[in-house]
């Protein structure tokens, strides 16, 4: 009997064999085709692609992202600095083009001047969204500032109030935005509170460093343009996806799933961080009397102070109330006031942050010939991007290329967002938007293969996240026929399941090169 695939598998503490070192090898691929590696920096994505050049023996590499959350690394007994010198020596120290898809820590993070010392980079890829001279990327920004300065305004006030698990929590989610390599918030957080600019922040930084190194300059990617090509690259095309330009970036959550919030509370904290008064609430001042005035005696019958007390006052309890029989409730109740209530709103904002940077993930697909298989990754994206995938076709030539017809060539799925709820849309295949099961059909199928960027075991010790979510992996297990990678778990522990074809496993496990550090998988022509 098979072992069965779904079962959760966590890494030994044992060093496979075969663990790289600094001398490691140049990575090749086929004389058509591509290899894919899966870094194993822990959770977070860091692929380096390596394509058939034009010229043989001279491949082309392409790297995307290279980050992860600090504390997971400990769990797969890895580090970034060694993975950093992998990249280096597989490469021979050039990228042809660097690509980040968004600017979260788990995907930028192993990105510095220090360690990519030595690597030169052709080209640097980034999604429009920051591209400095795009209208509708400058008006992004500015909210986003806006909403940042108002979470750590409220994380600020939350710890000043004693509640330092709530502060805990939006920190938590404040480090995603600002990046760094600390567990702790505090780390991170003075650095753009007293600078007071996201562009200070340890995730540009390391943007910096790739665009910086560009010799042939950035370019800021448009979904639904043009068909990319890559100097060098041996019959390859790329096709941007995402992410959107309209309101689909801020469509979060899969329909019939949880309630995603289209309306967002940032403006309230935006409008009170930049009250005169410093924002002691969301509501404008004209609706507003300090506790201050309220507790002055020019108000009639000190109303405010009989009505809504104050902390070291004892309540005062209506005489006799007891003895009647009555409910008795103080006269001057703590809880009529909101001191500090309308604060608790700041996880839920912090949280819908994270999604739409999430939701601006630069998505590409990566054809190998024209008509051929297709490569999809497809960083964090989320339902609003995932959507608008078909909204708009290419023109090639005097044909139209469709989303739908690049998804029925996948063979290859970077799993969206560490395989979360919000990053892979269910569905069925005669469905008129994107989801899983327009992926890989007929004999593309027979070769699907998904990579899921997770480390289970450090995810359950953040409030219990679900990554990769149980109903994703078996859907993933089924529709791949068990060929799912997962950076927790060895290649060795990876099982047929029941009912394959063994000459199909067989083939797979000889395009598979695994150890410490990564995943090589090979993809023919």
């Amino acid at each position: 009997m098979a072992r069965n695939p779904a079962a959760p598998r966590r890494r030994t503490q044992s060093k496979p064999a075969g663990a790289p070192t600094a001398s490691d090898q140049r990575l090749m691929p086929p004389e058509d085709g591509v290899t894919v590696r899966m870094y194993r920096t822990g959770h977070g994505d860091c692929f380096l692609l390596a394509f058939a050049g034009e010229v043989p023996g001279k491949p082309i590499y392409l790297l995307i992202d290279c980050g992860y959350k600090p504390g997971s690394p400990k769990f797969i007994n890895t580090k970034i600095d060694d993975i950093t010198k992998s990249i280096r020596a597989a490469t021979g120290g050039h990228l042809d083009v660097a690509v980040i898809t968004h600017e979260h820590q788990d995907h930028v993070n192993g990105i510095s001047a220090k360690r990519f010392e030595g690597i030169t980079i052709g080209e640097t890829w980034l999604a429009w969204t920051e591209d400095p001279h795009d209208p509708v990327a400058n008006r992004l920004r500015t909210e986003y500032k806006d909403k940042l300065l108002g979470l750590l305004a409220a994380r600020d006030r939350l710890t000043a109030a004693g509640d330092d698990e709530q502060a805990r929590r939006i920190g938590m989610f404040l480090r995603f935005e600002l990046g760094g390599e600390s567990e702790e918030d505090e780390a991170v957080a003075p650095l753009l509170a007293a600078a007071g600019d996201p562009s200070q922040s340890m995730n540009k930084q390391s943007m910096k460093v790739f665009k910086d190194r560009a010799q042939n300059g950035v370019r800021y990617i448009r979904p639904h343009t043009n068909i990319f090509s890559i100097p060098g690259a041996k019959d390859l095309r790329v096709f941007a996806l995402g992410p959107p330009r309209g309101e689909d970036l801020t469509d979060l959550d899969p329909r019939g799933g949880e309630v995603f919030h289209v309306e967002s509370p940032g403006t309230y904290f935006a409008a009170a961080v930049a009250a005169g008064d410093g924002g002691e609430s969301p509501f404008a001042n004209r609706y507003c009397i300090t506790i201050e005035d309220a507790r002055a005696d020019h108000y009639p019958d000190a109303f405010f102070k009989t009505r809504y007390g104050r902390d070291d006052v004892t309540p005062d309890f209506a005489p006799g109330g007891a003895a009647r029989g009555e409910a008795e409730a103080p006269d001057n109740p703590g809880w009529r006031r909101i001191d500090k209530e309308w604060l608790y709103s700041a996880e839920q904002l912090a949280l819908d942050m994270n999604d739409y940077t999430n939701n601006a993930s630069l998505v590409l697909a990566f054809e190998l010939g024209k008509g051929g298989k297709v490569l999809l990754f497809a960083a964090d994206a989320q339902r609003g991007n995932w959507i608008s995938w078909a909204k708009r076709d290419w023109t090639d030539g005097d044909t139209k290329v469709t989303a739908k017809d690049l998804l029925s060539r996948t063979v290859l799925y970077k799993v969206g967002h560490h395989g979360s709820h919000n990053a892979t849309l269910n569905g069925r295949a005669d469905d008129n938007y994107p989801n899983l099961e327009w992926m890989g059909h007929e004999d593309y199928g027979r070769e699907f293969t998904a990579m899921i960027t997770a480390v289970r075991a450090w995810a359950e010790t953040q409030n219990g996240w679900d990554h990769p979510l149980k109903e994703i992996k078996n859907a993933l297990i089924a529709k791949a026929a068990g060929r799912v990678f997962q950076t927790d778990t060895d290649f060795e522990l990876m099982a047929m399941p029941d009912g394959m074809s063994a000459a199909d496993w067989n083939q797979f496990k000889a395009r598979v090169r695994s150890n410490l550090l990564y995943f090589d998988y090979t993809i023919p022509r």
